[in-house]
């Protein structure tokens, strides 16, 4: 492993990260296009459905996958950021 020299302390590469993904319940096929963004950046990420709003406006996903430098995390982000529907990346 190595340690992150960047602004937040306490990273360290290779990740094991689990961001959260809300989107538009009606966006269309969002497992798919967030599966094809992570193996666009050569990850393997699971992803399993969440939970729906209250009045079934949006969905939640977990994305689990390690992430090998600060880079492409930044990447990661960007591109599940740029799906259609998708709200927020956390």
């Amino acid at each position: 492993m190595t340690a992150d020299t960047g602004n937040e302390p306490g990273l360290q590469f290779p990740l094991d990260w689990q961001g959260k993904v809300l989107a538009q319940a009606d966006a269309g096929d969002v497992p798919g296009q967030i599966g094809e963004a992570m193996r666009a950046l050569g990850l393997a990420a699971v992803t399993t459905p969440g939970n729906r709003s209250a009045q079934g406006r949006y969905l939640t996903y977990t994305v689990q996958a390690v992430i090998p430098d600060r880079e492409t995390l930044q990447q990661a982000y960007y591109a599940l950021s740029h799906i259609a529907g998708v709200r927020y990346v956390l």
